[in-house]
């Protein structure tokens, strides 16, 4: 089984994860992994990926070296490399949470929404307490819901977006989503004052804030018009 080793619209919250240490950690497939972590850290994308790679090469089930492996090939966007790596660490550790994580990740931006979801919900039953993953997932009912039209949909993103709350989630993209599922159910007061506290926690120049911003404006005009 491929062993972990983690170091350090709709929005998504990220937690793009570098991935915890082996039990084997004094073999020449983890020294590799842990130079590439060195380099990775220090932004040499490409020694991190030779690094990675030979890795790999000594120990095939070397799930973080994998994963991190993805990351970089993203940042490059090199999708298809890295879509095969994440699906990869996926196959041989499907119990992994790294690895189910940063694959919900890549497929929820690329659009592959069903996909997305299905990696966050194995990854919650593994941490429960990962408040990141409720965001997502309400993200992603949320957008789903305005193609299928399905209450059901938005009952479940509510729900979600609650207990990323209880959980004590300071993401802006809690606010935001807390917005548009507002919107949705036709509540804009309630909407309008979700999109300006997610303001609150983008920085000013942001695309986020200004996004905030314009629907905040749009919904006190409706308002005004009420």
């Amino acid at each position: 089984m491929l062993r972990c080793l983690l170091t350090a619209t709709c929005l998504l919250t990220s937690l793009q994860a570098l991935a915890p240490q082996p039990a084997t950690a004094y073999s020449p497939a983890v020294k590799a992994f842990k130079a590439g972590v060195e380099f990775h850290n220090r932004s040499d994308y490409a020694a991190a990926a030779k690094a990675y790679r030979e890795a790999l090469r000594l120990d095939a089930e070397l799930v973080s070296a994998a994963i991190n492996l993805a990351i970089i090939h993203e940042k490059w966007r090199e999708n298809e490399t890295a879509h095969k790596l994440y699906n990869d660490a996926v196959r041989v550790a499907p119990r992994s949470f790294a690895a189910r994580y940063n694959r919900g990740q890549f497929l929820q931006k690329r659009g592959r929404l069903e996909a997305a979801l299905e990696d966050y919900r194995v990854a919650l039953r593994i941490s429960p307490s990962e408040t990141s993953l409720y965001v997502n997932v309400a993200a992603i009912e949320i957008r789903l819901f305005e193609t299928k039209k399905d209450v059901s949909l938005l009952k479940s993103a509510e729900q979600n977006l609650l207990s990323a709350e209880r959980l004590r989630s300071k993401s802006p993209a809690l606010y935001f989503n807390k917005a548009r599922l507002n919107e949705l159910m036709n509540h804009p007061a309630r909407a309008r004052t979700m999109y300006e506290e997610a303001m609150r926690h983008y920085a000013p120049q942001s695309a986020e804030y200004k996004t905030c911003a314009m629907r905040a404006d749009r919904l006190s005009r409706q308002l005004s018009h009420n």
